[in-house]
């Protein structure tokens, strides 16, 4: 019975189910709950900090300004034509105020510097650059603050405030600028080193510059700002939005922003910060509830497994029965009433059943008889019949005894079929089991012989086929089973067991451990081939005074090229034992077509695998190859016409193929094709 149908896999499920509904919920319902609140509360606490930020600078911004006004409306007309007082009377306000560490410059209206106070000293005279503040200056009653600027000596970033000096009649007599460096000590530099979080930061931006005054990451300063469209971020502050939000920044990550205006400039604080910082806790509390479910998860398949065999032992015991009576195990017969539940009305009513199927019995046995002696094949598959596979396998037993050569069996099984046949009919079911048997009769040699065992179940008769061939070759079927593509059901795959007829064992033994390691690669996850190696093969099987030996070195690293390799030298191993013990030449013979027909199979994978992993030297090694093979076939061709002598054989088999071949011309590849597993894997 599949693993699926089992009460206990259902039950367990049904747990299971519940679980990932408890999971779904808290994944789609809790934590995006958590996470918006997560960021309400962030987001409040940066828009605080943004206006805090905006308030400060903007009181900053108002004092220079204001403080340019009042020395502006202070300063005695007569100064300006008594430079040298002039500039100590800037000084003295410059002790008293000092906000502009940069200095104090009076210029005339035409922008000729007229006096400077002692932090002015550096100050170019010509400071009329900066024509935005100058001609805004100009106008009536008015205090400007400029364009953020670098100086043109040192490029320290610059700001300037400038007010008009008038006389009586409103005309302007002087005009006052104070230059203040954007780093100096309590105005702007505070915002450069502040951080949110471990990597969020500030942005101080002037849109109407298109300017970045000043910014946590001191290479933005006094940047221009990027065109429309390059920091999404920086867009919805330009375009007015003022508040909190999330979107991308340049770089494409998602960022927690923050907008706040400083009014008496229209610069604007941009607070951001990265969205997977702000989220960290919801991370850490989804990192929480995957553990928890876990937890959960391994807590209540342990105490499953303790409680539901206890709980369904009546059932499984009658389970067990019945399946013992069906397999031929036990007489079938009337089980005994349990307890009298659900358990026990299904076991009243196979007892009633088993009362029917007795008076059948014996009608159904002679039917089965004789469509058995009807088909000689399966009429499905084209595949043999049990009854062709028993008199194959006692010829091939009455062979095995008598020349001791290795004989191996193969029973495969179709993975899932029953979801097949549910979900598509029977008639795609039987569609599956055709393309399967010619999947496997296409990878068979001439002695070889397919059956179909029953159902979804085939054999595979293998003659002089030792356990390391037959695995190879069973990986083979298994390879181009899974590799096949069937109309409107797609790929399937099939599970296979393989055993070695050993010593004195019988044909039911030897059909039992195939079964078994049938079994076994079902429970290791199907698609897979187990070889069974309980029983030895048999004693005495000949062997020569030469034997090639297969050593891990020799392995490249791909499962089907090293089984091949194996399989190659089993084959030698048996036609050197062959030609060492003077067997006939009808004994040598197949020995010598099989091993030339795996030569040939061998050569043609290992140049479809080196060509799928670009070998660069694929060319050469193909010519290798036809070389192999042309010298090959004319010394099975001399040996047939009695012209080759065995030892030349032997050289060839023992030197050229296995020590100059394989074992030396093919490692020359295994670098590139493990390189090459590496980038694709």
């Amino acid at each position: 019975m599949p693993f699926y149908q089992n009460i206990k896999f259902r039950l367990i499920g049904l747990g299971l189910l519940l679980i990932a509904i408890g999971v779904a919920a808290r994944h789609l319902v809790f934590l995006p709950a958590v996470q918006e609140r997560v960021q309400e509360v962030v987001a409040g606490a940066h828009v605080s900090i943004a206006t805090y930020v905006a308030h400060d600078i903007d009181h900053s911004i108002r004092m220079r300004r204001d403080l340019i006004r009042e020395l502006a409306d202070t300063l005695p007309p007569s100064l300006l034509a008594q430079p040298e007082d002039l500039a100590q009377w800037l000084g003295t306000r410059e002790r008293l105020n000092p906000l502009f560490d940069r200095g104090i410059l009076v210029l005339r209206p035409d922008g000729r510097l007229l006096a400077r106070s002692p932090l002015a000293d550096g100050a170019a005279p010509g400071a009329r650059l900066d024509a935005d503040w100058f001609d805004a200056v100009l106008q009536p009653e008015q205090a400007v603050i400029g364009k953020p600027r670098r100086d043109d000596a040192g490029g320290a970033p610059l700001l300037t405030g400038a007010a008009a000096v008038r006389g009586a009649d409103k005309r302007v007599l002087a005009v006052l600028a104070g230059v203040v460096s954007l780093e100096a000590p309590g105005f702007l530099d505070d915002l450069q080193q502040t951080r949110l979080g471990a990597s969020g930061g500030f942005l101080l931006v002037s849109p109407a510059d298109g300017l970045f005054i000043t910014a946590s990451d001191p290479a933005l300063a006094l940047q221009p700002t990027p065109p429309p469209g390059a920091d999404p971020l920086l867009d919805h502050a330009m375009a007015g939005y003022r508040g909190t939000g999330i979107t991308s920044r340049s770089d494409g990550a998602d960022a927690l922003f923050s907008i706040a205006a400083v009014p008496s400039t229209g610069w604007l604080v941009v607070a951001s910060a990265p969205a997977v910082e702000v989220f960290q806790p919801v991370e850490e509390l989804r990192r929480l509830l995957w553990r928890n479910t876990f937890a959960t998860v391994a807590g209540m398949l342990i105490l499953l497994s303790l409680l539901l065999p206890r709980m369904l032992r009546p059932l499984t015991d009658a389970a067990r029965s019945i399946r013992e009576m069906a397999d031929g195990g036990r007489e079938l017969a009337p089980l005994p009433i349990p307890r009298h539940d659900e358990v026990g009305a299904l076991v009243l009513g196979f007892n009633k059943l088993v009362a029917k199927l007795h008076e059948k019995e014996q009608a159904l046995l002679q039917t089965m008889a004789k469509l058995d002696r009807l088909a000689g094949t399966d009429a499905l598959t084209g595949a043999s019949n049990r009854r062709q596979f028993y008199e194959a396998v006692e010829h091939e037993l009455e062979r095995f005894r008598r020349y001791r050569r290795p004989l191996a069996l193969v029973m495969l099984d179709v993975d899932l079929f029953k979801t097949v046949n549910d979900r598509y009919g029977h008639a795609t079911g039987d569609l599956v089991l055709q393309q399967i048997a010619h999947c496997i009769r296409a990878t068979l040699r001439k002695p070889d012989s397919l059956t179909r065992w029953g159902g979804e179940e085939f054999l595979v008769l293998l003659p002089d086929t030792g356990l390391a061939s037959a695995a190879a070759l069973a990986e083979r079927m298994r390879a181009s089973i899974a590799a096949h593509h069937i109309d409107s059901v797609g790929c399937v795959t099939a599970s296979f067991g393989v055993a070695e007829l050993g010593e004195s064992e019988s044909r039911d033994e030897w059909v039992a451990r195939a079964d078994a390691a049938l079994y076994r690669a079902k429970q290791g996850g199907r698609n897979r081939v187990e070889a069974d190696h309980t029983v030895r093969p048999a004693a005495g099987a000949q062997t020569g005074p030469v034997q090639l030996n297969w050593d891990a070195s020799f392995e490249s690293g791909n499962g089907i090229l090293d089984a091949e390799h194996r399989d190659l030298f089993d084959e030698v191993n048996r036609l050197l034992s062959a030609l060492f013990s003077e067997a006939r030449d009808a004994e040598i013979q197949p020995a010598i077509d099989s091993l030339l027909e795996k030569l040939k199979r061998h050569f043609h994978d290992e140049e479809q695998f080196l060509q799928a992993a670009g070998y660069p030297e694929l060319g050469a090694h193909a010519v290798l190859h036809r070389a192999l093979i042309q010298r090959a076939e004319a010394l099975v061709d001399g040996f047939r016409s009695h012209r080759t002598e065995e030892r030349a054989l032997f050289t060839f088999l023992a030197h050229d193929v296995v020590a100059e071949h394989i074992v030396h011309e093919d490692r020359k590849y295994f670098p590139h094709l493990a390189a090459s597993a590496g980038i694709h894997g």
